[in-house]
């Protein structure tokens, strides 16, 4: 009876390390890195990541964030925020572009940002163009949802649940992200010719 305890023991044990392994590999497959080139935005920068973080968090995505001049991965996705958009660089209504195919380069026009909605709500926006920016880049795809954070367009009611942190992404892009993330760890990945503009 004894004996029968402790291999019963046993094999609850190892299957609990079983179960911890596969959880942590799963947690390192939904791992991503960010390098962030904040510009003099700093504050309002780290406020937007941790806002992005918590929304990829609900789907089991873990960011790692970094300023560009700590950024050691050689497949961080590279972020910039630019303060000094051409007058010229169209579409108008444009927040960012990206470049999903490559899967590396994101481009916010942050001085949009901060015109788009009252002062705030900038962090709250900003946060969502990162995770929408970050989310095409795990994607790997140039489309758009009808609905929520992948939207081609964000109308009013999409900013107004923004400001309660409600928009959500839709449950087929949760399974394109995952796709992604497993894709994205092979080396085969083509790269763009031409980047995505979103024009939110």
């Amino acid at each position: 009876m004894e004996a029968t305890k402790m291999r019963l023991m046993v094999m609850a044990m190892m299957a609990a390390v079983a179960a911890t392994a596969g959880t942590a590999e799963i947690s390192e497959a939904r791992t991503v890195t960010v390098c962030v080139e904040p510009g003099t935005e700093l504050l309002t920068a780290r406020a937007s990541e941790s806002l992005a973080s918590q929304i990829f968090a609900e789907i089991g995505v873990t960011i790692q964030w970094y300023r560009m001049r700590q950024c050691l991965s050689k497949s961080a996705i590279l972020v910039s925020l630019s303060t000094q958009t051409p007058a010229d660089q169209l579409p108008p209504l444009a927040l960012a572009y990206s470049f999903p195919y490559e899967g590396t380069h994101i481009v916010v026009f942050f001085d949009r940002v901060k015109e788009r909605v009252e002062p705030t709500l900038v962090i709250r926006l900003l946060a969502y163009v990162l995770v929408h920016e970050i989310t095409h880049m795990l994607e790997r795809v140039d489309s758009h949802s009808e609905a929520g954070i992948m939207k081609a367009s964000w109308d009013s009611g999409d900013y107004f649940e923004m400001g309660r942190l409600g928009l959500r992404f839709t449950g087929s892009d949760i399974r394109a992200i995952y796709a992604g993330l497993r894709a994205r760890q092979s080396p085969l990945a083509p790269a763009a010719e031409t980047p995505l503009i979103a024009g939110q």
